[in-house]
C-alpha cells in the first residue's frame, strides 16, 4: 500500500482537517492516510468512519498522535504505523 503521510503539528485550525479531509477524498483501496497531529482528531476520525473509513489513532511515546485511515478493509491498520 501507499502511504500519503502529512505532518500536521506546527498548523493552526482547521488546517490538519481541511488537508486531510481533500486527501482522503483521493484515497483508494491501495492508499492509506497517515498524519502526525498534536491532538487525537476526533472530528476527522467520526467524519472519515461515518463516510466508511476504517480508523486508528495513537500518541506515541513523544505525545503526539499518529493517526492511520484507509478504506481497505483487508490491512491491518495497526501495520500501517510501523511503515
Amino acid at each position: 500500500m501507499r502511504k500519503v503521510g502529512i505532518d500536521t503539528r506546527e498548523l493552526a485550525h482547521p488546517e490538519p482537517l481541511e488537508m486531510a479531509t481533500k486527501i482522503l477524498q483521493q484515497l483508494n483501496e491501495d492508499t492509506y492516510l497517515y498524519m502526525l497531529h498534536t491532538k487525537n482528531p476526533i472530528p476527522l476520525l467520526d467524519l472519515a468512519q461515518e463516510h466508511g473509513y476504517r480508523t486508528l489513532s495513537q500518541e506515541n511515546s513523544v505525545g503526539d498522535w499518529e493517526i492511520v485511515i484507509t478504506n481497505n478493509k483487508d490491512v491491518v491498520l495497526k501495520d500501517l504505523l510501523s511503515v
